[in-house]
């Protein structure tokens, strides 16, 4: 009896091991497929246009620029992302398209 609890226990924990695990691949794949290219840059770097907006937004114009980044789209075309300090921990972030205007999303 008790060879034939202990056979029934092994079989049902092998099974148990031997459960296939899937892995999904298109995720990754559709990843891949939406990343873009991120490049910082100095604000210096930054288009007349964009500079000229920021000069003229009364939110941003005082406060230094933390970071800025030029994104590249999939389609060639590229936007900024500048940070800017406003003294938290979670910086400003607005992004302008190449002829200065703000992308809201």
């Amino acid at each position: 009896m008790k060879k034939v609890l202990l056979m029934s226990a092994l079989f049902v924990s092998g099974i148990a091991m031997a459960t296939p695990t899937l892995i999904n691949e298109n995720v990754i794949v559709s990843e891949s497929a939406i990343q873009q290219e991120r490049v910082k840059i100095e604000a210096e770097a930054l288009p007349d246009a964009v500079k000229a907006t920021i000069a003229a937004d009364e939110t941003v114009k005082a406060l230094p620029i933390a970071e800025a980044f030029q994104i590249t789209q999939l389609d060639g075309k590229f936007h900024f992302e500048v940070k800017f300090d406003d003294g938290t921990e979670e910086k400003l972030t607005k992004k302008y398209d190449q002829e200065g205007n703000e992308i809201k999303e």
